[in-house]
């Protein structure tokens, strides 16, 4: 005779997010893409540097000089986010996953909760190595970082970073496919939104000029985010692009 076991919502979550999180740590993409996106950080907080020691960077803070490396390396923190969740869908791993997780508002936010563990140190680490090499490569030239501004700008910048992310992860998701989801994302923040940006008043609240505001906000523009109001919007965006996904994904065929 058989015995059935019952799991609580509570269990069926916790044995998704730990399947979840190996899954996430077994993949050597995960790994290559946060070293490489380490690296570039490091190679770009160098350039921007000593640019800063020449005297042709715009600012001479230290701080914002450190971390307008961000500006660039975060696509490799996008890049992870969609292909953490695209990987599912090469030779039909995606079936493997709904057959031992069937509900799929479970495997969903686990999954997107295992990212969220692993992005947050990652996104702490590549913005504060890009200031403590500035700090390091320019020494007594420049502005002194105020190190408690330091904190209040890393992790400012640290959820800008992850929430980004999780916005990329959301597209994958909808989209299934990583080359087109790629395109919209990079192709958006790389090339539409810097036009944009320049050309319309109301692209303060886009996930971009809004998160920036996390970190580097612009007190000379009256009509400029503050640093909460920045962090509360991306985060709604965040939560729209998470429950479009989870809708989509609940709905279709695997």
């Amino acid at each position: 005779m058989s015995t059935s076991i019952t799991r609580t919502y509570g269990q069926e979550m916790r044995r998704a997010i730990k399947a979840e999180l190996s899954k996430l740590y077994s993949l050597p993409i995960t790994w290559y893409t946060l070293c490489g996106t380490f690296i570039v950080n490091l190679i770009l907080a160098c350039a921007y540097s000593n640019a800063g020691l020449q005297g042709l960077a715009s600012t001479q803070s230290k701080l914002e000089i450190g971390l307008a490396s961000v500006g660039y390396s975060q696509a490799g923190l996008m890049i992870l986010g969609i292909l953490t969740v695209c990987s599912e869908y090469n030779g039909g791993q995606i079936r493997t996953t709904l057959t031992a997780m069937p509900l799929r508002g479970i495997q969903i936010f686990s999954a997107l909760f295992a990212l969220t563990v692993v992005l947050i140190p990652a996104a702490f680490v590549v913005s504060s190595s890009g200031v403590l090499l500035t700090e390091i490569l320019i020494g007594d030239a420049g502005t002194p970082i105020v190190w408690g501004n330091f904190m209040s700008a890393i992790l400012g910048v640290s959820g800008y970073l992850t929430l980004t992310a999780l916005i990329s992860a959301a597209i994958g998701v909808v989209l299934r496919r990583m080359l087109p989801a790629l395109s919209i994302i990079l192709g958006y923040y790389f090339i539409a939104e810097p036009l944009i940006r320049e050309q319309a008043d109301l692209a303060k609240y886009l996930p971009d000029t809004a998160g920036v505001g996390r970190w580097t906000p612009r007190p000379e523009h009256a009509s400029a985010l503050t640093p909460v109001q920045g962090g509360i919007l991306l985060s709604a965006w965040t939560l729209a692009a998470i429950i479009i996904a989870a809708t989509v994904y609940r709905k279709r065929d695997a």
